[in-house]
């Protein structure tokens, strides 16, 4: 057995960030219109609509799933001040009387 077929079952798979090319849909849909392209000139316009909107809604998602975390933050903070709120109206009070 060499080394390749070894399987560790303890390592995580490592998700690894591709590089992202930049792609400028509206210079190739201009591109092709100017080559009388139009199907490759129409798919241009539609990939750079599903980028964008894509990009949208990732924001969106970021935005969401922040604004979930930080209510869910102050919610047990909240929490944590009432019950102790509760536990000072517990204690007796005791006077002192001279």
């Amino acid at each position: 057995m060499n080394d390749d077929e070894v399987k560790n079952d303890s390592v995580e798979a490592v998700e690894t960030e591709t590089p992202e090319v930049e792609v400028n849909h509206v210079n190739d849909m201009i591109n092709q219109l100017v080559d009388g392209d139009n199907v490759a000139a129409q798919d241009s316009f539609k990939n750079a609509l599903t980028d964008k909107i894509g990009s949208a809604l990732d924001d969106k998602r970021k935005t969401v799933a922040n604004d979930w975390l930080n209510a869910a933050i102050e919610t047990e903070a909240d929490t944590e001040t009432e019950e102790q709120e509760v536990e000072q109206e517990d204690e007796p009070v005791v006077s002192q009387t001279q």
